[in-house]
């Protein structure tokens, strides 16, 4: 009788492990903007200093390769083009990264990969930066952005940077806040790869 405990035991213990790395699918949207007028945030900015590159893949390279089941939606599929275009249009920002895609989250945030986002806003601002994901109970990004913009005047280079650890409940739209730029992540839950 104790071996059929310990059996039971055992294969109860195998079946909660495998579901705990079963992936859970995600659509996630990220768009970054910078906001308008960067030269007069030269108190905001840090030194412009190379950061240490963590080893990384280039988000859209990778889920257009279908690298980790990563898959890239199409643009009319983007649920924060609206708020693009505020931006755009309202706020006179600049868009510098806007992107949806279909992610399977793991738990164990060390061992998922960094996701390298860049791009280029019509002001003149360099956006590089990392994300990378994980899921436990609530949906987690690791974020480090930098922008980086050359002052017209003084010629000299300023680097803004939001580096943020953040739990996300899907479903809501979440916001990274920085004085010079933001970012806007929403993640709503899938069936499975196919969307």
């Amino acid at each position: 009788m104790k071996r059929w405990r310990w059996l039971v035991i055992g294969v109860l213990g195998l079946s909660m492990h495998s579901q705990a790395q079963t992936p859970r699918y995600y659509a996630l949207e990220v768009l970054i903007f910078s906001r308008p007028n960067l030269v007069s945030l030269q108190d905001e900015a840090w030194p412009s200093e190379a950061p240490a590159v963590p080893m990384s893949l280039n988000l859209v390279s990778a889920a257009r390769s279908g690298y980790d089941n990563l898959v890239l939606l199409p643009a009319r599929r983007r649920t924060l083009s609206d708020a693009a275009y505020q931006i755009r249009m309202r706020m006179n920002g600049s868009i510098l990264f806007h992107e949806r895609w279909i992610h399977p989250l793991t738990p164990n945030q060390a061992a998922n990969p960094w996701l390298r986002v860049e791009g280029e806003g019509r002001d003149g601002g360099r956006l590089s930066g990392f994300l990378r994901w994980s899921i436990d109970r609530f949906i987690e990004v690791d974020a480090d952005l930098r922008l980086a913009f050359t002052d017209p005047l003084t010629q000299e280079q300023r680097v803004f940077q939001i580096t943020e650890f953040r739990k996300l409940s899907s479903k809501d739209i979440h916001y990274l806040d920085h004085p010079a730029f933001g970012m806007i992540i929403q993640a709503d839950p899938i069936e499975g790869p196919d969307g």
